[in-house]
């Protein structure tokens, strides 16, 4: 198969990987690292909001896609049901706000670094070179050691507080720097096998690559506060650019299927400002109304933004492979 020519190689353009994907979530890192006394602002504004309305982009994908609803109809209705149930039972058995915010970081954390490994994997498929296992490995070897350093580490961040509370122990700081260790020896593997390709290496690819590496190898070392607040942006906006991307594709792959998401894929920027807009609205509005009813819309919400996920971002199906711009 014939190689694209090199400004394919972008996910979607270089504006957009560069400020989304790659580059922009560093505004996100150094406005708290170099300005502490606006971290809680910030952190207020950037991850309650903000990062909370990207989980919101998903159930359009799953009930505005009549090929996609129709694979699981059943299972795809009962998800959100049984999100909810479940976080209702956890408050109903008593399980207090800070384990339930230590559980839910739990499952986001493993999401954040899946979606880095999926992203990759795109940008292997555009560069038609890469290996499925190094590039698996390699992202989760650096999330893992970004993971246990801050979990090690006496860093002062509510939610590693409330996790060393949930676990009952604190790791030895010698586990993260063997995962470091072993996270190093990978990428000096996934960079002799990616200056092997045939026309050479891709440097959107090694840029992604490397912002993940001081994502997960550098910040972490640097401030977690400010990581955590990076981590959660820079998650929002790439998951946000691939679901525009998406929809936009959709008007060429399956414009019957999807209707309602082809009417928007024309001014895709407009729109998704305005639906960032409306979920920010909704939550404030829970916010105002009920800490509580907040809480559990937004934990019940993603719960099932997680599983859903899960489902549908398979680069091996075709659907999703043309979609992402892969096929």
């Amino acid at each position: 198969m014939a190689i694209p020519e090199k400004s394919t190689r972008w996910v979607i353009n270089p504006v957009v990987d560069l400020s989304c994907i790659t580059l922009g979530w560093l505004l996100f890192f150094f406005a708290p690292y170099l300005f502490p006394q606006f971290f809680d602002t910030i952190r207020v504004a950037s991850v309650t909001f903000l990062f909370a309305t990207h989980r919101y982009f998903t159930f359009p994908l799953v009930y505005l896609d009549r090929a996609e609803f129709r694979r699981r109809p059943a299972v795809y209705v009962l998800i959100p049901i049984l999100c909810f149930v479940f976080v209702g039972l956890c408050y109903f058995l008593r399980i207090d706000e800070p384990e339930m915010f230590a559980f839910w970081y739990l499952f986001n954390y493993f999401h954040f670094v899946r979606q880095k490994y999926g992203i990759l994997r795109i940008y292997s498929g555009k560069a038609r070179w890469g290996h499925k296992r190094l590039d698996e490995w390699t992202m989760y070897a650096w999330g893992l050691a970004g993971f246990c350093y801050l979990f090690a580490s006496e860093a002062e961040v509510k939610v590693m507080y409330y996790l060393r509370n949930l676990v009952g122990f604190t790791p030895p700081n010698s586990i993260a720097h063997l995962l470091y260790g072993a996270a190093g020896l990978l990428t000096l593997f996934w960079l002799i096998h990616e200056f092997r390709a045939p026309e050479g290496i891709s440097l959107p690819k090694l840029l992604f690559f490397a912002s993940v590496v001081f994502l997960y190898g550098i910040g972490p070392t640097l401030s977690a506060g400010a990581i955590y607040i990076a981590t959660s942006i820079n998650h929002a906006s790439e998951y946000i650019a691939l679901v525009a991307l998406t929809i936009k594709n959709k008007t060429r792959t399956s414009a019957m299927d999807a209707p309602l998401l082809n009417m928007v894929a024309g001014r895709i920027t407009l729109y998704t400002f305005l639906f960032i807009v409306a979920i920010c609205a909704i939550l404030y509005g829970f916010y105002v109304y009920s800490l509580f009813a907040f809480l559990f819309f937004a934990y019940g919400t993603s719960f099932a933004h997680f599983v859903l996920d899960g489902m549908i971002w398979k680069l091996r199906r075709p659907k999703v492979a043309r979609e992402v711009g892969t096929a």
